[in-house]
């Protein structure tokens, strides 16, 4: 039986962007059934998703329920020589805020929604001029973050269950977002599954960076791959961003002037020192020293035969 939202009455609320309805559904088994919007609810989920100022709140009233994982073992996979190289550099345009590897990706992508999961405060003027129709997903309506103003947000959702149509999206960026999930491969089963056949995921997580903000998963180059490759996705790129020295400068010189510049001065004598006594490419121990690694992957398109 559904509940009624007991909570403000908007009067014939009208969504922040309506648009969304197109995306959202309830996932029965006899298939996903559309949502309408009836007063300040949206009704034929299953129980009554409160919309506040325009937004549909999927987190705050929600019944508890069980997701199931199923995952193939062992996880033998292994990225190629390819996958692990860094990409070419690029100049994006000034309005593009994003790390910059993205930019040719998502440029040259066919055009249609884009889920910004884990949006933060959004990301809207970064992925619209390239032509999506952005839709800003995170579980709280401002989830803390340290930016002032009001937080860019469509849908509050869990990302483990997105009440949302299969193949439905073009593409799906989660930037600093797998380390903060208590289940990333659950989490990255429905993003492959909202995802068109050939839809792009690009991303970052941590991996050295510091415990933030309840952050539980941070990964190594081969435990990211494995958990995009063996829950649905093909893994394009995965390559190191900030160095842990870079990122950790403030803590390691303890906030002294210029500890940004003695970061990155840090970064290049080790390299350096890799370079002449090591066995490594200073490539390769960059991905054992990275603060946080980038990723793009898309979800396989599967031919007639195979099927």
């Amino acid at each position: 039986m559904m509940e009624a939202f007991s909570g403000v009455n908007h009067e014939s609320a009208k969504l922040k962007n309506p648009r969304v309805l197109e995306l959202l559904c309830s996932r029965k088994e006899d298939g996903e059934k559309s949502l309408s919007l009836e007063g300040n609810e949206l009704i034929g989920f299953d129980w009554r998703v409160p919309v506040v100022d325009g937004i549909p709140d999927f987190v705050a009233y929600a019944p508890k329920r069980k997701k199931f994982l199923e995952i193939e073992i062992p996880m033998q996979a292994t990225p190629e020589a390819e996958v692990l190289k860094f990409p070419p550099k690029c100049r994006p345009q000034p309005w593009f805020q994003e790390a910059e590897f993205k930019y040719p990706l998502l440029q040259a992508h066919d055009k249609g929604f884009l889920l910004d999961v884990g949006a933060g405060q959004g990301n809207r003027g970064t992925f619209a001029p390239l032509g999506y129709d952005y839709v800003s997903l995170d579980n709280s309506f401002n989830s803390g973050q340290s930016s002032k103003g009001d937080a860019d947000i469509d849908i509050v959702v869990d990302c483990h269950s997105l009440p949302m149509r299969s193949s439905i999206v073009e593409a799906v960026n989660c930037t600093a977002v797998l380390e903060h999930l208590y289940c990333p491969p659950l989490a990255v089963q429905e993003i492959c599954r909202v995802l068109k056949p050939g839809g792009l995921l690009v991303g970052s997580c941590s991996f050295l960076e510091a415990e933030h903000f309840e952050s539980q998963h941070h990964y190594t180059a081969l435990g990211l791959f494995r958990l995009l490759e063996n829950n649905g996705l093909k893994v394009l790129r995965l390559f190191p961003g900030q160095s842990l020295w870079e990122a950790h400068a403030d803590s390691i010189y303890f906030g002294l002037p210029g500890h940004r510049l003695l970061g990155r001065l840090h970064r290049k004598v080790y390299l350096s020192l890799v370079k002449w006594f090591g066995g490594e490419t200073e490539e390769q121990r960059l991905f054992r020293h990275a603060a946080i690694m980038h990723f793009a992957a898309v979800k396989p398109v599967v031919s007639n035969s195979a099927m």
